[in-house]
C-alpha cells in the first residue's frame, strides 16, 4: 500500500509539472484542467481520478488507460483503492484514469455536463464534453496512445466517440453494451419494467457509420447478461464489419452484466489493445 502512494505520488508531481508547464484552462468550479482532479476545458470539466500501478519499473509506459463507469442515475464514487479502474491499472501495469461521467455527483464534485435519476443522458452535448476531456488528457500525456475502455452506458458513451470524435482515443474496449439504444430500452421495458422510450440519447447503431473502418475497436459481453443482451453487441458489431471495420465480441462464459467486468475475457481484451497500441 505504501509503495502504491509513492508510485501515485511521483506520477501526480510529474502531471503536475507537465500541467503547470501547459498552463492548463481553469475549469468553471476553479480548479485547474491538469488531468489529476479535472479534465476538460474552460467551458466544462469532468471529474477525473487518477490510479497508478503499483510496482513503478513495471509500468506501461506508452499507454493511457480511460475508463468510463456505467449508469447510476447520476451518483458514483471513484474509487481509489478498489473498483474497475484500480484492477486495470494493477493488472496492465499501466496508469489509468477513472471518468467521471457529465452530470454525475460523488465527494470528488460534480461533473459538468447532464444526467438525471432515469438515466438517458448519451446526448450530443455529453459526448462533445468527453470528448474534450479526452484531448485534455491527451495534450497532458504526449506519446502515449488512449485506449477507451467503457462499460454498459460508458460503452455506449465511448461508441459514440469513435463515431463522432475518432480522435478521442487510439483503441476502444466496450463491455456490455447497449449499443441498439431503442431495442435496448424495449428490452428493458419488458425484462424489469424500466422501459420507456429514451428521447435524449443517441443510439451507437444508428452512429455506426459514422466509424472509420481502420478503428481498432473489441467488444466483450457475459453470455449470462439479463440487461445489456448480447444481441445489442452482436448487431452493433454486424454493423461495423459492414463498413469494413475489423471487429469481433467475445463472451465472458458465466458472466452477468456487472461480473464481466471482472472476467478472464475482460482482461484480456484489454491487455491485447493496449499491447498493440505499445508497439
Amino acid at each position: 500500500m505504501h509503495q502504491s502512494r509513492a508510485v501515485l505520488a511521483g506520477l501526480l508531481l510529474g502531471l503536475a509539472g507537465a500541467a503547470a508547464f501547459a498552463q492548463p484552462a481553469k475549469c468553471p468550479d476553479g480548479k485547474p484542467a491538469d488531468g489529476i482532479e479535472r479534465a476538460g476545458d474552460a467551458r466544462h470539466c469532468l471529474v477525473v481520478r487518477t490510479l497508478a500501478p503499483g510496482q513503478i519499473s513495471r509500468i506501461t509506459p506508452k499507454v493511457l488507460l480511460v475508463f468510463l463507469h456505467g449508469d447510476n442515475g447520476g451518483r458514483i464514487e471513484l474509487k481509489a483503492d478498489s473498483g474497475t479502474a484500480a484492477v486495470l491499472a494493477e493488472k496492465l501495469q499501466a496508469t489509468t484514469i477513472a471518468i467521471q461521467r457529465p452530470g454525475y455527483r460523488s465527494d470528488l464534485g460534480t461533473s459538468d455536463g447532464q444526467s438525471s435519476p432515469g438515466d438517458d443522458d448519451y446526448t450530443p452535448q455529453n459526448v462533445e464534453i468527453v470528448a474534450a476531456a479526452l484531448g485534455n488528457l491527451r495534450s497532458l500525456n504526449p506519446g502515449k496512445k488512449i485506449l477507451l475502455i467503457g462499460h454498459s452506458g460508458g460503452a455506449a458513451m465511448a461508441a459514440l466517440l469513435a463515431s463522432r470524435f475518432p480522435g478521442s482515443a487510439d483503441a476502444y474496449l466496450l463491455a456490455a453494451c447497449p449499443c441498439d439504444v431503442p431495442a435496448w430500452r424495449q428490452w428493458r421495458g419488458t425484462s424489469a419494467g424500466k422501459g420507456g422510450i429514451w428521447s435524449r440519447s443517441l443510439s451507437p447503431l444508428a452512429e455506426a457509420g459514422k466509424v472509420s473502418p481502420d478503428t481498432r475497436i473489441s467488444l466483450v459481453v457475459g453470455n449470462k447478461d439479463e440487461n445489456t443482451l448480447p444481441l445489442f453487441s452482436e448487431t452493433y458489431v454486424r454493423a461495423l464489419q459492414a463498413r469494413g471495420v475489423k471487429t469481433r465480441v467475445t463472451y465472458a462464459m458465466n458472466a452477468t452484466h456487472v461480473s464481466v467486468l471482472r472476467s478472464p475475457e475482460f482482461f484480456m481484451l484489454a491487455g491485447e489493445l493496449a499491447d498493440t497500441l505499445s508497439k
